[in-house]
């Protein structure tokens, strides 16, 4: 069983081979709530109009596709501090992936970092405070709003409401040359960072029940 942004996830697995710990194989996984987690198209809608646009922050443009994870960061730090290490060694990241992570949820306000005794320590902005303590549908909802101030989100999912389907990576390249990005200039850092953009529009539409 885990647990993760107040959904109960239940597995079940098989040995096919008693003797081989290798044989583990997937049976069935089922989720569990204990609250409202009915999120309509209308709600998307309503987060896309009531998304006040930003201008792009000084802060790197995430490299992080999976957000998920982006999530787990918060609730980690709703529960205290961390300092690098300590989030590294949480997820079993490399220090890379736990930079692109945390810059992710720095990217929306939601985290922020300070030098501890020499080391770099993240902590929850009064945003992600006030946000870990939504309830489930309100807090996705309120992820989805704080993305979608960010232009480059916004056209993504208009797009891809408009196509049914996500558009093509070139399409979402040529929004994010017209979105003033920090930091991002060659053609190869816009198609890696364009993975992003559509993980996240993804999560958002897979928000729909």
């Amino acid at each position: 069983m885990t647990y993760s942004n107040g959904i109960f996830s239940l597995y079940e697995y098989v040995f096919e081979d008693p003797e081989n710990y290798n044989s583990i194989a997937l049976i069935k996984q089922k989720n569990y709530t204990l609250e409202d987690i009915t999120i309509t198209l209308d709600d998307i809608l309503n987060a896309l109009h009531h998304a006040d646009p930003i201008a792009e922050p000084k802060i790197p443009f995430p490299q992080a596709n999976n957000f998920k994870r982006v999530v787990n960061i918060c609730e980690l730090l709703a529960e205290c501090d961390r300092t690098r290490d300590e989030i590294t060694l949480n997820y079993d990241f490399d220090p890379r992936q736990t930079n692109y992570y945390t810059d992710a949820a720095r990217y929306l306000g939601l985290v922020d970092k300070k030098r501890e005794n020499g080391e770099v320590v993240y902590f929850l902005t009064a945003e992600g405070k006030k946000l870990s303590r939504l309830r489930y549908k309100a807090r996705q909802l309120k992820f989805a709003e704080l993305i979608l101030q960010h232009h480059v989100f916004r056209e993504t999912l208009k797009k891809a409401l408009e196509y049914g389907r996500m558009p093509h990576k070139n399409e979402i390249v040529n929004i994010m040359k017209s979105s003033n990005l920090f930091r991002v200039g060659s053609d190869e850092t816009f198609e890696r960072r364009a993975s992003t953009i559509s993980g996240w529009i993804g999560w958002i539409l897979g928000l729909l029940r």
